[in-house]
């Protein structure tokens, strides 16, 4: 990313950027820097295309020369073509006139691709990974100093499990905390219990716990509240599986003694959440724990191949997890 900043201060651009990873956030506001340094807002000679692009559209495009300009700019989005099926693409970057600037913008990349390596052979990638938990922490802390505000180091925690791993977060329930708390110079632990909203992964955790504890209402309910901010049974589903298979995986290393932090090292989850999924893990067994996570996988399998309905699958789920 520093290289990104400078090329913008110096005016120097590479003829091609990749912009990818799993923070948004941060892949948003890449996209948004690099388009206003190279259009200064002109939409004359700016071509966005998101999803599936016709290459010979954007060879086209690439050739032709910007219209009372200095750079032409091409921005592809979430096209998959990263990962797989991005030869062709490959192949026309290191033919990009000198006018033109190509970028893309992913969520995910396979380095392994002759797509990616075009990127790092004729251009610049960038990759926006979720910020470490100490990273989360600071940038938080930062956002309420910056504001001429301090947060207590409890409402802190509490802020960051509601936010999850996403800066997107962070920035909303900072902006909601700061309106709320507009009179005082101190954010506490009960601002953010009044103010801020749990997130999606949260109310997912919430909902496996309320199975856990026998509350199988609670589950729906909260089930219904995702369902309520249209979050897809399908996507609803994968959470689930990947919190299975989270709290097996935590159940596991601490089986072989590992400390919380190198848990979270190894696993990509905050420390604090450790411990959360260590006390969901006393539930059952290992094989108990891998017949649950089998059956998620069942259950995504037969949504998929068209023999369950999404919702039902999700239902399921939560009766079956809660089943001895």
């Amino acid at each position: 990313m520093k290289k990104l900043k400078k090329d913008i201060a110096d005016r120097a651009f590479e003829p091609a950027y990749l912009i990818w990873g799993p923070e948004a956030y941060l892949r948003r506001q890449a996209k948004k820097a690099l388009q206003k340094a190279l259009t200064g807002g002109d939409d004359m000679n700016y071509t966005y295309r998101e999803g599936r692009i016709d290459l010979s559209e954007i060879r086209d495009i690439a050739q032709t020369v910007p219209f009372f300009a200095e750079r032409r700019l091409i921005v592809l989005e979430n096209t998959g073509l990263v990962k797989k099926g991005g030869e062709e693409l490959a192949a026309l970057i290191p033919e990009l006139p000198p006018e033109t600037v190509l970028v893309m913008v992913e969520e995910e990349a396979d380095k392994r691709s002759k797509l990616y390596k075009a990127f790092e052979r004729n251009g610049y990638v960038a990759e926006c990974a979720f910020l470490s938990e100490a990273e989360m922490r600071r940038s938080a802390a930062a956002l309420f100093r910056q504001e001429g505000r301090q947060i207590t180091p409890d409402a802190l925690d509490l802020l960051l499990e509601r936010c999850g791993d996403e800066l997107e977060n962070l920035m909303t329930e900072k902006d909601k905390l700061l309106a709320y708390t507009l009179d005082k110079k101190q954010v506490t632990q009960e601002d953010v219990e009044a103010i801020t909203s749990v997130n999606i992964q949260g109310r997912i955790f919430d909902m496996i716990d309320a199975v856990l504890l026998g509350r199988p209402r609670e589950a729906y309910l909260l089930y219904e509240d995702l369902r309520t901010l249209r979050e897809p049974p399908a996507r609803i589903l994968y959470l689930i599986t990947q919190q299975v298979q989270r709290i097996l995986s935590v159940k596991e290393l601490d089986a072989r003694g590992l400390p919380a932090a190198a848990i979270a090292e190894e696993l990509g989850i905050r420390s604090f959440a450790v411990g959360k999924y260590a006390r969901q893990a006393r539930a059952f067994s290992f094989r108990e724990w891998e017949r649950r996570l089998e059956r998620c996988a069942d259950l995504d399998y037969a949504v998929k191949s068209g023999n369950l309905k999404d919702d039902m699958a999700v239902e399921l789920a939560l009766v079956e997890l809660s089943s001895r």
